[in-house]
């Protein structure tokens, strides 16, 4: 009988929290506006890190609360802009939390293995964010978040 309540707490604890919910405790996308800024960029060969005004180009993100995003990009002066909408995403046996974005404008900036107008982000720690595009010879491309 003194084990009850402490079997009801662990069945409590156990199906009390769901996948989102542990999510959103590794991410803080939920909450704030964030910006993410690039910040190195590298290739296909063993060292080749390239990082601030060395990069071919300078991009950032932002992503907001009500799960929309826009992208700035400036490559040979040029300014793109893109933007669309992003998911939080899981997969089976990866403890990785991924951002799974859909642009609606702007899709010829979206770094992706696909031709479609997705693209996904990892995370690697609270403050640093890469592409996946690097899985299919595309650059690998890193992002911080600004805290200002």
């Amino acid at each position: 009988m003194k084990n009850i309540p402490l079997i009801l707490l662990a069945v409590l604890v156990l199906f009390g929290c769901t996948s989102d919910d542990l999510v959103l405790k590794k991410t803080k996308l939920s909450f704030t506006s964030q910006k993410w800024v690039l910040q190195q960029m590298t290739g296909s060969m063993a060292d080749s890190v390239i990082m601030d005004d060395e990069m071919e180009w300078q991009e950032y993100y932002i992503f907001n609360p009500d799960g929309s995003f826009y992208k700035s990009s400036v490559r040979d002066s040029i300014a793109i802009e893109a933007s669309g909408t992003f998911q939080m995403v899981e997969y089976d046996n990866d403890e990785i939390d991924y951002l799974e974005l859909t642009y609606t404008t702007g899709q010829e900036l979206a770094g992706s293995c696909t031709a479609d107008n997705k693209e996904e982000l990892m995370f690697i720690s609270d403050t640093l964010i890469s592409n996946t595009w690097m899985a299919c010879d595309g650059p690998g491309l890193y992002y911080g978040l600004v805290t200002d």
